[in-house]
């Protein structure tokens, strides 16, 4: 009998060292437990990454509204949209000299240099104004970017005007038809009302942004002028906003894209920071928030396929040019009001009794709840 249990003590040593690994079966079951969890956890963390650049893009914004506001305390206005001195027939053409615009000032973007603590490059812009200072013509998406002396403002990417949610962009603009090349892009745009290129001539449809158009007399130095391009105090003052500032958008957000066009560089002006063009640095809500209808714009990427939310199409000698304020932002557009706030913009807003009138600034809309 003990003979027995010795000889059988192996053999249960044995068959129980046997059953320490998984079986084909369990492993298969393992696996498809993690699959399941990773399939139930992917979407959850992935919405948790855009919460987080949705935050970061607001903040961007923000910081945006906060330097308005400096430059309203310091020169008594909002920055212009931007500062034309040309014939009455160029007053809402803003390419290059190559296209005949040679007498531009400066953007609103360039302008919030100095209040988005961006001192080096104000001070590049600054050196390229006084580079003009004494001459009859400028444009400054034009002479400063080419001026390697001025550190070729323009062709860097500002990260203050970059939302995280949009796709990193590795193109540059250039369009040698348009007279602009080498100019690089970013997210925020300036709200222009809710008509074309010439908003601003009219009150029912002026937004927060426009032109400031002046005589040539008044800033060439030559004929008597200050030789003043950025016109600092010559944007619309609180005052100005009769329908509110927290009921009218100032600035909200633009996709720029390297579109569907071969080569290393981009023929879509859409995000280019120091351009005053319509899509570049300046939207229009003509348009719902990520609206399906093709933008117009001076330059376009023709080749993004007509289903694609970004299809534009080309128009560089009229004002009837269009670009919808768009994000990636699931639902929407974030938005900062003209007091500062922040907002998110469903892109099903109703368009013309409320997109439409909260960015206008001065049309004696009454908008409740959005």
């Amino acid at each position: 009998m003990r003979k027995f249990l010795k000889a059988e003590k192996p053999r249960l040593q044995r068959a129980v060292k046997a059953r320490t690994g998984f079986t084909l079966i369990e492993l298969l079951v393992v696996i498809a437990i993690i699959a399941v969890l990773v399939a139930l956890l992917l979407p959850a963390v992935q919405q948790a990454r855009e919460a987080a650049r949705r935050s970061s893009c607001k903040n961007n914004l923000k910081q945006i509204g906060l330097a308005l506001h400096n430059h309203h305390d310091v020169h008594g206005s909002f920055p212009p949209g931007y500062l034309c001195y040309d014939e009455s027939g160029n007053r809402y053409r803003v390419g290059g000299w190559q296209n005949g615009q040679n007498e531009l000032g400066f953007n609103w973007v360039c302008n919030l240099l100095p209040f988005m603590e961006d001192v080096g490059r104000w001070d590049q812009i600054k050196a390229c104004a006084d580079d003009r200072l004494n001459t009859h013509t400028h444009n400054p998406s034009d002479h400063c970017e080419y001026s390697a002396a001025f550190g070729n403002i323009g062709r860097e990417p500002l990260k203050w005007h970059q939302c995280p949610s949009n796709p990193r962009v590795r193109k540059i603009f250039s369009d040698g038809s348009y007279g602009l090349e080498s100019l690089a892009k970013g997210n925020y745009a300036a709200s222009w009302g809710s008509g074309n290129m010439l908003s601003w001539e009219s009150t029912t449809t002026a937004g927060a942004f426009g032109t400031y158009y002046v005589s040539q007399n008044e800033i060439v130095i030559a004929l008597g002028g200050s030789g003043d391009r950025f016109q600092n105090n010559k944007g619309n003052a609180a005052e100005d906003f009769v329908d509110g500032m927290s009921n009218t958008v100032a600035v909200s957000e633009v996709i720029a894209t390297d579109g569907a066009a071969a080569g290393t560089r981009s023929p879509d002006i859409r995000g280019v920071w120091i351009n005053p063009s319509m899509g570049a640095s300046i939207f229009t809500a003509a348009r719902s928030p990520n609206s399906r209808q093709p933008d117009i714009i001076p330059a376009c990427d023709e080749a993004i396929p007509n289903t694609d939310i970004l299809a534009c199409t080309e128009d560089n000698g009229s004002p009837d040019v269009f670009a919808a304020a768009r994000s990636y932002h699931t639902g929407g557009v974030n938005a900062c009001m003209a007091d500062g706030s922040v907002r998110f913009i469903s892109e099903n807003i109703d368009l013309v009794n409320v997109w439409q009138a909260i960015n206008t600034r001065d049309n004696g809309e009454v908008v409740g709840e959005f």
